[in-house]
């Protein structure tokens, strides 16, 4: 069973992975999304998708899930009045958002079985912990980038590391085990 683990963002990292074949077999590349917008960039990523599929299809794809929850934050910024603050949002957390359900719709069209998985519940399963006090986004980065290469995987960035770890957590959602006993 072949399991394709997704990173989205505007730089998808994906990894392509066997359970039961040696960790360094795992194949690991980037989609970049291109784009002027949100929507173009949504596009992109699903027409990527969908060349990747035609040259090879997984039986399962997990995705790490984006974050549940918008937070908004206070923004200084001068006018003629003076110094103005105003509540606003991260514009990439809406981004994302879109991505994966661009990528979830041409998987679900492709009626290819996927699952998403929280970050720290793929980081748990992958690196052996979940959230640790200290770990910025940096650190959890490096540390799937270290852990690739412990294990002699091939990745370019972090993006690509954190799709091996996707992928790797992907066999132990209830989903793929599903799909695993129904082929037995």
């Amino acid at each position: 069973m072949l399991i394709l683990g997704l990173d989205i963002a505007t730089v998808t990292g994906f990894a392509w992975y066997e359970p039961g074949s040696p960790l360094a077999s795992i194949k690991t590349g980037l989609i970049k999304a291109e784009g002027d917008n949100a929507e173009e960039k949504a596009a992109s990523l699903a027409q990527k998708l969908v060349v990747m599929f035609k040259a090879g299809r997984p039986d399962f794809v997990s995705i790490e899930q984006p974050m549940r929850n918008v937070k908004t934050f206070t923004k200084k910024r001068q006018d003629l009045g003076g110094l103005v603050e105003e509540q606003t949002i991260n514009p990439n957390a809406l981004q994302l958002e879109g991505l994966v359900c661009a990528a979830v719709a041409i998987i679900a069209a492709y009626r290819i079985p996927w699952e998403t998985i929280p970050s720290a519940t793929w980081r748990k399963h992958f690196l052996g912990m979940g959230r640790s006090p200290g770990f910025d986004r940096a650190a959890w980065k490096r540390a799937a980038v270290d852990r690739c290469r412990a294990f002699k995987i091939d990745v370019k960035n972090a993006d690509a590391a954190e799709a091996v770890g996707v992928a790797v957590a992907g066999q132990a959602t209830q989903t793929y085990r599903m799909i695993v006993e129904r082929a037995a």
